[in-house]
């Protein structure tokens, strides 16, 4: 045992310098006003979520504020402004340290960390799913399949806790998510908000904290600048504020598939394969990960000269990818939810369109409805929505099938992105934590300035149409439009300094080689030594 000693010490050293370097990471960042102000944000945000808006009337959160149900006003008026405030504050914050030239030197995650803070032991905001994550748990724990009934059924304070909306449709969510939930669950000792609240909010973190361990990797490897990587995929407003604050399962399937990355490009294909079957295990659009792990894992060594030699090549990697991945995926099911129960998602994929939400097809059905019902052709009205839908998923799958044939043999990374956006865009339903997915690894796919201008736009367009929703929830839509149109003011103003008149980030190269000088010479760009681009 001679040698156990040494060994002991050197993992002791180890941590001892990891936890001195995490320190004056989070404190160089403290230090930073912007943070500070993020920060601050962030409470305001989590304080926003002790409002009627998102918390369940049997919340033990309402003994807390009894003295507020005596004044049925201030609660949400109060709740309101609070989350309207952070919101406001956190988005303006961010555009504060982009990192581009004057900008402060901020370790990210470190700001991560911090802004996460506020939100730890905060009910969810912005969504009340993950109650109904807790509630499929306890089902899973008492025998019953959420795929065959809804939550509604424990009548009890589980299924109570679930907005009405979801309270008896059956779970949407792959086996995996449903033993992750049902683990949280008896972690937290079966208790219904503490499991919601808390242990679901763990479950994100733990998400979150393996995709900013791998995305600082995955950058250095494929040639892009860490720091904008980190700053518009996590340290993003909609990230923080759905990922974290919403504690929503999408942390846990891109958590995943950043691990299944970080495989690939180590040329670990069959174990980024089977991550990328636990991540699809959570939820469904994951399998889409499949062609960069292909790609990026299993490398051609000689590319052809023809596009068609290398899609061929291309072709069937991928092919073969897709074979070990449902495989992992039929095991990783069989071993959640025996005698054939796990495969209940497919019967209640369609569960997220049953409620109207922004997706363009919905919403492009719903105004021909409208017209034709004034026009007089009522009985044509009634099927617009389905029409639209179904358009716009036939057009989704060849949207994709055109990129997976001209992105992936060189650029898997913008097929990753670009694909994922195509599918939320035609899908029926749309969520703005739906674009954590590609905003996440957006920067790997190399986008132009007005791309980059486009996403953060569209990012503080989410959030706001988040904060209004919030605001209507809690009958106070003025407040709600009137602080909308103060954060299209500041991020107006934010837009002429950060995307028309000011210096634009340097150049992703620079930034690599100043954190490994072998970064350019000695790692290939995405998909060269592989595809030959």
């Amino acid at each position: 045992m001679s040698w156990a000693v040494p060994l002991y010490r050197r993992l002791s050293g180890s941590a001892n310098d990891l936890q001195r370097r995490a320190t004056i990471a989070l404190v160089e960042a403290y230090a930073v006003t912007w943070v500070r102000r993020g920060m601050i944000g962030c409470l305001l945000m989590a304080i926003g979520g002790l409002s009627p808006a998102f918390l369940p009337a049997n919340s033990p959160w309402w003994q807390v504020l009894g003295a507020f149900r005596d004044y049925s006003w201030l609660g949400p008026t109060l709740g309101t402004v609070a989350a309207l405030a952070g919101v406001l504050l956190v988005m303006d914050a961010w555009f504060r340290i982009r990192p581009v030239d004057g900008a402060p030197e901020v370790d990210f995650r470190a700001v991560l960390a911090l802004w996460s803070l506020p939100m730890l032991l905060a009910p969810p905001i912005f969504s009340h799913d993950s109650y109904a994550y807790a509630a499929e748990g306890y089902m899973v724990h008492e025998g019953l399949n959420p795929y065959e009934m809804g939550a509604g059924m424990l009548q009890n304070r589980w299924g109570e806790q679930v907005v009405e909306v979801w309270r008896f449709t059956r779970a949407p969510y792959g086996p995996l998510s449903l033993q992750l939930s049902h683990l949280v669950v008896d972690v937290f000792g079966h208790s219904p908000y503490w499991s919601s609240a808390v242990g679901m909010r763990i479950l994100a973190i733990a998400g979150i904290i393996a995709t900013a361990y791998t995305i600082p990797i995955l950058a250095e490897r494929l040639r892009v600048s860490p720091r904008r990587a980190m700053w518009f995929g996590l340290v993003n407003p909609l990230a923080i504020a759905h990922l974290v604050g919403g504690a929503h399962n999408d942390a846990v399937m891109i958590g995943f598939i950043s691990l299944g990355l970080l495989a690939a490009i180590r040329r670990r294909f069959l174990l980024g394969c089977v991550l990328v079957a636990a991540a699809a295990a959570v939820k469904i659009p994951a399998v889409l990960a499949i062609v960069p792990v292909a790609v990026l894992a299993w490398g051609v060594r000689r590319p052809r000269p023809t596009w068609f030699g290398r899609l061929w090549q291309t072709g069937w990697r991928v092919f073969v990818a897709t074979l070990v991945m449902v495989l992992a995926f039929t095991i990783i099911t069989l071993a959640c939810l025996p005698n054939g129960e796990g495969w209940g998602w497919i019967r209640a994929i369609n569960v997220p369109g049953m409620v109207s939400t922004i997706s363009p097809p919905t919403l492009i059905g719903d105004l021909a409805r409208i017209i034709l019902n004034e026009l007089g052709y009522h009985r044509e009205a009634l099927s617009m929505v389905r029409l639209s839908r179904q358009i716009a998923m036939v057009t989704m799958v060849i949207v994709i099938l055109v990129m997976l044939v001209r992105m992936a043999p060189t650029r898997p990374m913008r097929f990753l992105v670009y694909s994922w956006m195509a599918l939320i865009i035609g899908s029926p339903a749309l969520h703005p934590w739906y674009l954590t997915w590609p905003a996440v690894f957006l920067a790997f796919s190399r986008p132009s300035p007005r791309i980059v201008r486009v996403s953060c736009w569209a990012s503080i367009g989410l959030l706001t149409y988040s904060s209004v929703s919030f605001s209507w929830r809690n009958d106070l839509t003025a407040v709600g439009v009137a602080a909308a149109a103060v954060v299209i003011w500041v991020i107006l103003a934010h837009d002429r300094q950060h995307f028309r008149h000011f210096p634009q980030p340097r150049s992703e190269r620079a930034e690599v080689a100043d954190q490994d000088p072998g970064a350019i010479q000695e790692r290939p760009a995405e998909g060269a030594e592989r595809t030959g681009a």
